[in-house]
């Protein structure tokens, strides 16, 4: 659910990311980690522990795990930390990459997948869920490990649930009928 004060921290990052021609590595960059503090209960509770002072919290804007990440990427995940707002990261994260596919005139399909897709995969993939919708996708790829096989994606409302599992239940309601 988006709210105004996620759509506003959500359009600073976007500012930020525009500003220094990267937006396309901060959103796949606060994506990914977004995610990682929504799997890690032991990191979102010390990043939002508000007995721990900011300056800690925030040294994990600096820290190894994202060397590798862009500066804006950094910065917009210091400010978000600076403001409390961690819990509302994944949603602010959600938010940037709708703002970023607009801007590129396409929607944000969220994909699931066991494994890693090479580059021939996504496209393929791309390709025939944009054949499937009927709309110019931005697909955003998540290694999932609840997917042990196939494909689980959401745009908008719609989930396309290619799953192994999906496949198993079906069946066996198929089955047991």
């Amino acid at each position: 659910m988006t709210t105004d004060r996620t759509s506003a921290y959500a359009q600073a990052v976007v500012a930020l990311a525009t500003g220094e021609g990267a937006l396309d590595a901060v959103e796949d960059e606060l994506l990914t980690v977004a995610r990682a503090i929504d799997a890690s209960d032991e990191l979102r509770r010390q990043l939002t522990d508000q007995h721990l002072p900011v300056g800690r919290r925030l040294t994990f804007a600096e820290s190894s795990a994202l060397q590798a990440a862009h500066p804006a990427t950094r910065s917009a995940l210091a400010m978000i930390i600076a403001a409390d707002r961690v819990g509302e990261l994944p949603a602010i994260a959600d938010e940037v990459a709708k703002q970023a596919a607009r801007r590129r005139d396409a929607e944000v399909a969220e994909v699931y997948v066991a494994v890693p897709l090479d580059e021939a995969q996504r496209a393929s993939l791309k390709t025939a869920l944009e054949r499937a919708t009927g709309k110019t996708l931005d697909l955003k790829v998540f290694v999932d490990q609840d997917v042990v096989g196939g494909v689980r994606a959401k745009i908008g409302d719609t989930v396309i649930d290619g799953t192994l599992a999906k496949r198993l239940d079906d069946l066996r309601g198929r089955v047991g009928r």
